[in-house]
């Protein structure tokens, strides 16, 4: 492999002094088998980015930019495309851009944290979706707009040079909540996020989901503070992909892109993943203030606010509305009749599990009722439990949960309207204070299962 290395970039060299109209020294580095340079920049990253439009526009001057990478390919993550910063932190906050080139098997000289010469005499560059892009023309027809294309795999060595200066990751990296990371100011840099983890929707599923389609997965990556999230994309060619997605929470290192309005954040490597403090509930369930534990009673909830699917109310008083796997809740809607819902449908696609349980004295109560409805019906995503171990706003599953959903007749779409599900005798040796438990389980990730699930008429006597 080092003979290969050296014979690509005496091609480079061969280039750079036949077309180089810049100071450059050449060296041959027997540590990493790759021809190293020193070059003279002429200009530097911001002064370039200052000068460049939303129109792929040709350099014509003879200029020289350097720049630290910090994306790798080594695993397979990134595409055809190197990021890069233009100075360690400690001379100033730096500004990234991106590189289109096919590298192929070549891109071990372009490293993380590698100082690189750019040449950009007869590039293209353009501001695509809020940073910088430099590469070739790729315009397959005349007619067709311009765009920044790949620098073939015969071209580049006339264009990046990489230098003997390799920095410590660590003299790139900044370290930020997801908040602040996703800006276009930090698209390309290297980033940590600190105090993240995978949203709920991950939960159970590798990297790279097949049944996600495509040739990349999507994870949503949450603030464990709430009130953000982004995207974290993975490759099916990274080694990795087939991994199960972690649980915990804790710091990601990667870089930060963006494709169209959406931002991406990319780690290299497995080891960029570093969630390995506790998972913290970022959705917790959200508990009533006035529980009761009653043997008798009718629940209509005609007295709550009806909504929307994201407006109506999901706070009750006497129940616990919990999500334990995404971030949809119960809530109340109204067609005719308040009632609640659960759906899958709508909203960032996640996997849901949302519990709603309802206190009871099992040893006043005899029996249990209630009506459902479902509409856009495409699986079954009722089942109904009790439990007499249940603590109120407790991870449910430290509890025992006792599936009773076999004595229930559970609207499947066939209705329009709602049906009586049954009645269920309370067996005589459960007493005590306890919970009936309606639990909604649906996907808006393949294989979906977002069927409307209404409940009515919740009756214990």
């Amino acid at each position: 492999m080092k003979s290969i290395f050296k014979s690509v970039f005496m091609v480079a060299l061969a280039g750079a002094m036949s077309t180089g109209c810049v100071n450059s020294d050449v060296y041959d580095n027997p540590n990493t088998g790759i021809q190293t340079y020193e070059l003279t920049p002429t200009k530097t990253v911001e002064q370039i980015i200052a000068e460049t439009t939303s129109t792929p526009t040709q350099y014509m001057a003879d200029d020289v930019i350097e720049a630290y990478v910090t994306s790798s390919d080594e695993t397979g993550n990134f595409y055809n495309s190197i990021s890069f910063q233009s100075v360690p932190t400690a001379q100033g906050t730096p500004v990234g851009f991106s590189v289109d080139v096919d590298l192929t098997y070549f891109a071990k000289g372009f490293t993380p944290g590698r100082k690189v010469y750019i040449k950009l005499g007869g590039l293209y560059r353009a501001i695509v979706d809020g940073s910088m892009q430099i590469g070739a023309l790729y315009q397959p027809n005349p007619t067709d707009a311009p765009q920044v294309g790949r620098i073939s795999p015969n071209e580049w060595q006339n264009y990046l040079f990489p230098s003997a200066t390799v920095v410590s990751e660590e003299d790139l990296v900044r370290l930020m909540p997801l908040s602040q990371a996703a800006n276009n100011a930090n698209l390309n840099t290297l980033v940590e996020l600190t105090n993240v983890e995978f949203s709920d929707g991950s939960m159970g599923r590798t990297y790279y989901d097949v049944d996600s389609g495509g040739g990349a997965t999507n994870h949503d990556i949450t603030d464990i503070a709430g009130g953000t999230t982004r995207y974290f994309r993975v490759s099916s060619f990274a080694p990795w992909s087939t991994h199960q997605v972690p649980e915990g929470s804790g710091n990601i290192r990667g870089v930060m892109t963006k494709y169209g309005n959406d931002f991406q954040f990319l780690a290299r490597v497995e080891s960029d993943v570093r969630l390995n403090n506790a998972r913290v509930d970022v959705n917790p369930p959200v508990v009533g203030n006035a529980i009761v534990y009653s043997g008798s009673f009718t629940e209509n909830f005609e007295s709550y606010t009806a909504g929307s699917a994201t407006t109506g109310q999901f706070n009750f008083p006497k129940y616990i509305n919990d999500p334990v796997k995404g971030s949809k809740l119960w809530r109340v809607r109204s067609s005719g009749t308040k009632y609640i819902e659960m759906s899958s449908f709508g909203g960032t696609p996640e996997i849901n599990r949302t519990l709603f349980i309802v206190p009871v004295d099992m040893t006043a109560a005899n029996t249990l009722t209630f009506k459902t409805k479902a509409s856009f019906y495409n699986g079954n995503t009722l089942k109904v439990y009790y439990s007499t171990d249940y603590t109120p706003g407790a991870d449910i599953s430290t509890a025992t949960l006792v599936n009773i959903t076999n004595n229930f007749t559970i609207a499947d779409g066939s209705n329009s309207s709602f049906i009586s599900s049954g009645t269920y005798n309370i067996p005589a040796s459960v007493t005590g204070n306890g919970y009936f438990i309606f639990e909604y389980k649906g996907s808006a990730i393949a294989p979906l299962i977002t069927t409307n699930m209404d409940i009515d008429d919740i009756v214990v006597n």
